[in-house]
């Protein structure tokens, strides 16, 4: 997405004809390896936040950065990694990326407190931003025709998998508490992967770069970073600043934004390439494209993480038993999203306006589900909850390609990197904005401690503020054409 900006022209390095076609076999799967471990170690985090929160005595502001601190890096770098694989070649990078992913997970594993669990993980994201775009562009530059059509369907199969295995995977890492080792499980296991990627990486991959290298832009960043900073810390630091500093430090990132702006409406006056075009600000499809990316991608991560939290504080269940429940959504998602394509193929944007639809009356139904007398019954919970997960499928994997098609083709490459970049972005808000009210019935912030009676209300008012979300998505899309 992000290096599809920089140049039409790419060089990949070329090979004998007679090993070509299991080269790039081999290369195609080192690449989605990389993809999968991304992917894997996002899903699987979400079940072990209970279990951090009693081992770590977290409050609620370091549990939700634990996942919004990953984003946050992951979004905000996401372009400079492409850009970085365009300049100095998408093997080397990938290969470092890789590396420092496999490292930063060790560092997770090992931290020994939540302060330290928290900047490790955003290091992490830091390095998933350098492997995902390699991924991409790789396969955009080693196939041709109807090879890269199906390289990138296995992708999307691969990131479907990894979705739907995450939380049994977390589940039974936990619970098995091998070596003693719990919750720290699931960010080790992925060193032996992590390992095997790099030497195989080297053995396989195919060097390629742009011709001609994009200029970096370090201020742009910083500016950005601060921004976003200041914004998310703002929301996640509410119960322990107070409105008033709270309030005050989410404020302070307007004039960054507004500095981000103008520097990068100069960068872009100079001919270089800025990490997000002023003229696709102009373009109202690319406004509510993006705004419908960043809405929905919150909806979805505050989801995730809210139901993890309801499963295991407000039901009682296990780790495994969890992450039992989690795979037929998983599943459900995964192969709503191979199925979508088709459905959009054959009766357009129609697919998503519907989606979005049902995905806010299925969140109203779960709210009713929660707020009758007496326990959750999850018998009644789950077949709504599977058709939320199939909605958010049939809604996900074609989002991205109807925004950008909504663009004028001389802006589309431009605007993939910004909506990647959203995607990232809004991650992180909905994991912030969620937990304002999903951890608001911690006693003094010790989500480890949480009564189930205050887990269900956390999660019925969680669910609350993701059917405004999925409305407002809806109200997104239908002006989207």
């Amino acid at each position: 997405m992000a290096s599809s900006e920089v140049c039409a022209i790419e060089a990949p390095v070329a090979v004998p004809d007679e090993t070509a076609s299991r080269r790039r076999g081999l290369g195609l799967a080192v690449l989605l390896a990389g993809s999968f471990m991304t992917v894997l170690d996002a899903m699987i985090v979400q079940l072990a936040l209970p279990s951090i929160a009693r081992d770590l005595h977290a409050g609620s502001a370091a549990i939700e950065l634990v996942i919004a601190g990953y984003s946050l890096a992951y979004g905000v770098l996401l372009v400079t990694g492409g850009r970085l694989g365009d300049m100095f070649g998408r093997k080397r990078i990938y290969l470092i990326g890789m590396a420092a992913f496999t490292l930063a997970s060790i560092l997770c594993g090992l931290a020994p407190n939540a302060p330290m669990l928290v900047a490790a993980r955003v290091l992490q994201g830091a390095t998933a931003s350098l492997v995902l775009p390699q991924v991409l562009a790789s396969i955009r530059v080693g196939f041709d025709g109807p090879e890269r059509r199906r390289a990138f369907g296995l992708m999307g199969l691969v990131m479907g998998a990894a979705s739907a295995l995450g939380q049994l995977a977390g589940g039974v890492l936990i619970s098995g508490d091998v070596f003693g080792l719990g919750w720290r499980l699931v960010f080790l296991v992925n060193l032996p992967f992590g390992i095997l990627a790099v030497l195989a990486g080297i053995r396989w991959l195919d060097e390629s770069r742009a011709p001609h290298g994009a200029r970096l832009d370090p201020f742009g960043i910083l500016l950005s970073s601060a921004g976003l900073a200041c914004l998310l810390g703002g929301l996640v630091g509410l119960h322990h600043l107070g409105l008033a500093q709270a309030s005050l430090l989410a404020l302070a990132s307007l004039p960054l934004f507004l500095w981000f702006g103008r520097h990068e409406a100069r960068f872009e006056e100079r001919g270089a390439l800025p990490l997000l075009s002023i003229r696709l600000l102009k373009l109202p499809a690319f406004i509510l494209g993006a705004l419908a990316v960043m809405v929905f991608y919150a909806s979805c991560s505050s989801y995730y993480v809210s139901f993890a939290v309801f499963l295991q504080f407000g039901v009682g269940l296990t780790p495994f038993h969890a992450g039992l429940l989690f795979t037929p959504i998983a599943g459900i998602f995964a192969a709503a999203s191979i199925l979508a394509p088709r459905l959009i193929g054959r009766y357009g944007t129609l697919v998503l306006r519907v989606s979005a639809l049902i995905y806010a009356i299925g969140y109203a139904v779960v709210w009713i589900t929660l707020t009758r007398e007496g326990a959750p019954d999850l018998f009644i919970l789950m077949p709504t909850m599977l058709v939320v997960a199939a909605v958010q499928g049939f809604i996900m994997t074609p989002l991205l390609n109807v925004v950008l098609g909504a663009l004028p083709e001389s802006h589309a490459g431009m605007a993939g990197g910004s909506i990647a970049t959203m995607q990232q972005v809004g991650n992180a808000l909905g994991i912030a904005v969620i937990g304002l009210v999903l951890f608001a019935a911690a006693s003094g912030g010790a989500v480890g401690a949480l009564h189930p009676g205050e887990a269900v209300l956390g999660f019925t008012n969680a669910v609350a503020v993701e059917f405004v979300a999925a409305v407002i998505v809806y109200a997104l899309l239908r002006r989207l054409r």
